[in-house]
């Protein structure tokens, strides 16, 4: 009779609890969504499977903590390295932008201009004995070199010795929180990524785009900033303030840090050549700079999934804002 007591008890408090867990995430739910303002919709997808290499655009993908995934291919997955182990991105080898991606059965199929397509597993053996480890900004990841004919291949059409290599989450991740920065970020612990810069996911706004091009003598394209999703029908520059940003129903993510720019948005993505005039880093440079992130222009923000989900283009957007007060650039000679 006491045990049948003491369960009763113990039933009942555990439902209690389970209870008062419902209503308080319900009422944290209607509270956080009050506090979400919808500010514009999806406009573009876009995934890089191998890094600094051509972008696959794509209407809908799976939000995974390493990044956008479309028919087995995940963002930034493959990256090119050199015969010492260093990373090749557009800034060493330009022409990697000209090699395209696309997801083909199994296989990820690279095509480059003279070259006989290449077909990698999306699923490369990890066991493999020619796995090593990659320091990636100040970080280790193990990588899985993809064998000797993708080595022939990138080799012959960068006419240097390079490799292709993979790594997964199988692997083991790059922890974006432990990532050593000369400023603090909003990065959590357990925010992941694989071969990318920062955080496995940039957002930018093509209102900040048009701006930026309104400007110059010849536009640019958002391929040229890389981002992974782009959001039309807000104010430019409105992502400068925002904190969270939620995407259809589900799939949240929390802002790291802005992103600075580089030469690389310079080298025109169909070409592959560099602009004379170094637009529109040249543009950015005059009115996007601010502390502490020294001399580099400010264009794009950084996230980090928060809860996953699949998204399409045309899914609204969602954000929390920060005060904008705290934000300082220096003023434009262009405007």
């Amino acid at each position: 009779m006491f045990l049948q007591q003491e369960s009763a008890h113990l039933m009942a408090t555990l439902a209690g609890a389970a209870l008062f867990k419902v209503i308080a995430l319900s009422y944290v739910e209607k509270n956080h969504r009050k506090r979400f303002q919808k500010i514009g919709t999806v406009a573009n997808l876009f995934i890089y499977p191998v890094k600094s290499c051509g972008v696959t655009e794509v209407t809908e993908a799976d939000c995974t903590s390493v990044g956008l995934q479309f028919e087995g291919l995940t963002d930034r997955h493959w990256m090119i390295i050199d015969e010492n182990m260093q990373v090749l991105t557009m800034k060493e080898a330009p022409r990697l932008t000209l090699i395209k991606c696309i997801s083909f059965g199994d296989s990820i199929r690279l095509t480059a201009p003279g070259m006989t397509p290449l077909e990698l597993s999306k699923n490369p053996d990890i066991r493999s004995h020619d796995r090593q480890v990659k320091i990636m900004c100040q970080q280790a990841i193990p990588i899985v070199h993809c064998g000797s004919q993708a080595e022939s291949w990138i080799s012959t059409f960068l006419q240097r010795p390079a490799r292709i290599v993979y790594s997964c989450s199988d692997l083991g991740v790059r922890d974006v929180f432990d990532r050593k920065r000369k400023w603090p970020n909003s990065a959590r612990k357990g925010d992941s990524t694989i071969f990318s810069y920062l955080t496995s996911y940039l957002v930018c706004t093509s209102a900040s785009l048009n701006l930026i091009n309104g400007q110059l003598t010849s536009p640019v394209s958002m391929v040229n900033f890389r981002p992974s999703i782009v959001v039309e029908n807000t104010e430019p520059f409105d992502e400068d303030m925002w904190t969270e940003v939620k995407i259809g129903e589900h799939v949240l993510f929390h802002s790291v840090e802005p992103c600075r720019r580089c030469t690389i948005t310079t080298i025109d993505p169909v070409t592959a050549k560099s602009r004379d005039d170094r637009q529109p880093l040249e543009l950015l440079k005059s009115f996007r700079c601010r502390q502490p992130y020294g001399t580099a222009p400010i264009f794009g923000l950084y996230l980090s999934l928060d809860i996953a989900g699949h998204i399409r283009v045309g899914d609204p957007v969602l954000v929390l804002k920060a005060d904008d007060s705290k934000f300082t650039f220096q003023s434009s000679s262009y405007f």
